[in-house]
């Protein structure tokens, strides 16, 4: 009898572990608390929407621990602040339809798979994460257009006179445009680093799983 109830305890344990799904609280936006629930909800979204170079979406599992969950709790923390930022401008192109449209396609990919199931996703956070990630896209993107700038051939060859070495004998001719695209790229992303840091503080990010 007594092997009989710890046996029925243990499919209990089991069954509850299984239906549940245990969320912490990782990281803050201004007001709002960022949970482990979210950080997951918000990186299947992302597999769907924007799957990568291979196109192949790939909806997998993370859990708090795993360097994956870190890296997706950074996305949506800036997700989350610029999102904030982008809410200041009247700059965004994202309209009802594209938004129903994204909602559909992470719908027809989820159905059936217990990850997601066992997340308990509403329709209403599944509107509000997408729509948070699509318009934060939609800003960084303006962002990004509004800080590029234009590399002077004098900059150029100042920096291939100083790093004459790394080209041998090439004349600056033959590398200009492609040391104009290059510190064109590390002026953007230094800019958008500094632009980061900034709104950060503004909105009081906190990484909780960094310790900040």
């Amino acid at each position: 009898m007594l092997k009989k109830f710890i046996l029925f305890l243990t499919a209990l344990t089991l069954h509850t572990a299984q239906a549940a799904v245990i969320s912490e609280t990782v990281g803050q936006v201004a007001d709002h608390v960022v949970t482990s629930r979210e950080v997951q909800i918000s990186s299947v979204v992302e597999s769907v929407l924007f799957p990568g170079k291979n196109k192949s979406v790939q909806i997998a599992e993370i859990n708090p621990g795993l360097p994956e969950f870190r890296a997706a709790l950074t996305n949506v923390l800036l997700e989350a602040v610029v999102s904030l930022e982008a809410a200041n401008f009247n700059v965004t192109t994202l309209t009802e339809a594209d938004l129903n449209s994204a909602i559909a396609k992470v719908e027809r990919a989820v159905t059936g798979k217990k990850y997601w199931t066992k997340l308990e996703v509403s329709e209403a956070e599944l509107r509000k994460f997408t729509q948070r990630k699509l318009s934060s896209k939609d800003f960084l993107k303006f962002k990004t257009n509004s800080m590029s700038g234009i590399i002077t051939d004098q900059e150029a060859l100042a920096y291939y006179e100083k790093n004459r070495v790394k080209f041998g004998g090439t004349s600056f001719e033959a590398f200009k445009e492609n040391i104009k695209s290059f510190l064109a790229q590390q002026q953007l992303e230094d800019g958008l680093r500094s632009w980061f840091e900034v709104i950060k503080r503004k909105y009081k990010v906190r990484n909780f799983l960094a310790g900040e």
